[in-house]
């Protein structure tokens, strides 16, 4: 028997940052960590995962001044999954500026993994004035092979079968999947990914949003990823099993104002895994400082895109170790 929470209000742990707003008829939960700073910063998760993704950087990233925001998609963590509602990027994209502009955001440096680093990417380059700088955590949107559990969501019967087989024992094996360190994955954070996708049709979202995959599409999208003149931080796990860090470098290629930098020993979620040098990383790049002493602190592998001054046109890449 699933755990429901069809409800707005139903959610573990709920503290005086945790909020609910309707979107085109969709209640949305969203976290909201007030900061001194005039800077916004707001966060986006991926597949299968929410706002908890970031709880080992935002209130980090509050006390350092920042507004500290993050939101869970329609069919996400605790906000409403309906039945047969529309589960594609270029929807989730739409719903995600409705709600930055319900609450009057704009121009603030946004985050997303994963699936939530293709909807910035999208955001970024449709909407620039909500948009002043970009960080992209092991994002999604190019040319992939797909996770197997993604893979079996979009077999026919998935979502009778899916039901079936969920348990917390599934949920275990695909953090450890996207963990480098597997035996970093505790009980708490399973029991944690597990509730949020216990709640009512949260397998069925899921599934519909696996359906909507379609990479000829995303290829239009990432050929204009040159148009997106934000300056951009890219952050990769190196040792990252869902989306390798090949892709870090293409994303890096792609953007005129960008630097990568590749954590090591790190899986496709290193908010969670390596919290503390995600935290420096966002840190130092919102406040437009060099990212250098963070590389050398942490072991990062940093690649920064530079203009040669003879040849505006011609860019270089700077690799520090």
């Amino acid at each position: 028997m699933l755990w429901n929470a069809p409800f707005p209000g139903q959610i573990m742990n709920r503290t005086e940052y945790n909020h609910f707003i309707e979107i085109n008829g969709i209640n949305h939960h969203y976290k909201d960590i007030p900061g001194k700073k005039k800077k916004t910063i707001v966060m986006l998760h991926g597949f299968a995962s929410s706002t908890y993704t970031w709880e080992g950087i935002d209130t980090h990233l509050a006390a350092c001044g920042y507004r500290v925001l993050s939101l869970d998609m329609k069919g996400f963590g605790w906000s409403d999954k309906p039945v047969n509602a529309d589960y594609s990027p270029e929807t989730l994209v739409e719903e995600v500026r409705a709600w930055m502009e319900a609450l009057k955001l704009k121009d603030v440096i946004f985050v997303g993994n994963s699936l939530g680093g293709g909807i910035a990417c999208l955001l970024a380059w449709s909407y620039p004035n909500l948009v002043k700088k970009l960080v992209l955590v092991d994002a999604g949107g190019q040319s992939m092979k797909l996770p197997g559990i993604i893979k079996l969501f979009r077999v026919p019967l998935a979502h009778p079968f899916g039901r079936l087989i969920y348990g917390r024992w599934i949920v275990r094996m695909i953090l450890r999947e996207v963990f480098y360190h597997g035996d970093w994955v505790s009980n708490e954070r399973v029991e944690e990914y597990f509730q949020r996708l216990s709640t009512y049709n949260a397998i069925g979202s899921q599934i519909a949003f696996a359906r909507t995959i379609n990479f000829d599409l995303y290829e239009v999208y990432m050929k204009r990823l040159r148009e997106i003149v934000q300056p951009c931080l890219i952050i990769w796990g190196e040792k990252d099993a869902w989306i390798p860090v090949a892709h870090g470098y293409t994303f890096q290629e792609a953007f005129p104002d960008s630097r990568l930098a590749i954590i090591p020993e790190c899986g496709h979620v290193p908010q969670e895994e390596k919290p503390e040098t995600v935290l420096s990383l966002i840190r130092d790049f919102a406040e437009g400082k060099s990212l250098e002493n963070v590389a050398r602190e942490f072991g990062v592998k940093l690649i920064e895109k530079t203009i040669i001054d003879d040849n505006p046109g011609k860019q270089m890449s700077r690799i520090n170790r």
